[in-house]
């Protein structure tokens, strides 16, 4: 004889789902109200073709420092010409040193011709280089030191920056068009001079936001924890040391990277005008 099935009836609560969705709803109007973070910015990622790190771009429109009365905004307006130095590369040191003081550059009697450029270089791109700082916390000097080895030559802006926005001599990254350029890389301690793929942006602005990514990733995170009970020259070497030892580039010349740090705060101490107008030529 078969024992007989018992079915067990389980009532249903109908107002259950209502019950959930109104508990989700205060929960996030909750954390609206009582969330510490004012920091507004669109996110996006993208992985480079070589390496395994995935790097993230914030574009920050608005940054409080808790604790310091400092507010870092970026600056839509800094992304404008490529060529400043471009422009004035056939002007003589003579020439160049006349109409920079023309227009309140101090302190130019015996500063050769690069330096020359390398200020003005410093002077019209001085709040597109802040930006960089703003998105990725690195110092405004170390950020002017790598635009020059990287974007400069004899402080005149090179195709690489003008043409195609790489202003920190990014290699290509996946899902973004690139360019190739002969580069001299150190190899097993030798220069090599080889073709490689270049990042290529549209517009100023995707070149700073693709460049402040790389920086951003995790690799160089350790970098942006200087000691900065340090001052001056060993500061910024054991700055350039650390982007140099987790892989930015092969140069070993780190120490030249430091000194341009140095220089940059110096151009602004000794040689730029006293009050900024931004006139160009």
């Amino acid at each position: 004889m078969k024992e007989p099935i018992i079915e067990t009836y389980v009532p249903q609560n109908k107002r259950l789902p209502y019950q959930v969705a109104a508990s989700i709803g205060v929960a996030f109007v909750v954390g609206l109200i009582y969330s510490p973070i004012n920091t507004n910015y669109n996110y996006t990622s993208f992985i480079p073709v070589i390496k395994h790190d995935t790097v993230y771009v914030h574009k920050i429109t608005s940054l409080t420092i808790q604790g310091k009365d400092e507010k870092k905004e970026i600056n839509e307006s800094a992304y404008g010409s490529r060529s400043y130095g471009w422009e004035v590369r056939k002007l003589s040191g003579e020439e160049l040193r006349k109409t920079l003081e023309g227009k309140g550059f101090r302190n130019l009697a015996k500063v050769d011709l690069a330096k020359l450029r390398r200020i003005y270089l410093a002077y019209c791109y001085e709040s597109m280089l802040m930006n960089v700082h703003v998105l990725t916390d690195f110092p405004v000097s170390m950020i002017y030191s790598f635009f020059i080895i990287e974007a400069t030559s004899q402080g005149v802006e090179t195709e690489l920056w003008r043409k195609h926005a790489n202003a920190g001599g990014v290699k290509a990254l996946k899902g973004h068009d690139y360019v190739t350029y002969k580069t001299r890389e150190v190899i097993r301690g030798k220069n090599k001079f080889i073709r490689a793929k270049f990042m290529s942006a549209e517009t100023t602005e995707e070149g700073m936001e693709l460049w402040a990514g790389v920086l951003n990733s995790g690799r160089y995170a350790a970098c942006k924890k200087a000691n900065y009970r340090i001052k001056g020259i060993k500061l910024y070497e054991s700055i350039c040391k650390c982007v140099y030892k987790s892989g930015y580039h092969t140069d070993t010349d780190y120490k030249f990277r430091a000194s341009l740090m140095a220089e940059y705060w110096q151009i602004k101490r000794d040689n730029f005008p006293l009050k900024k107008e931004y006139n160009q030529f």
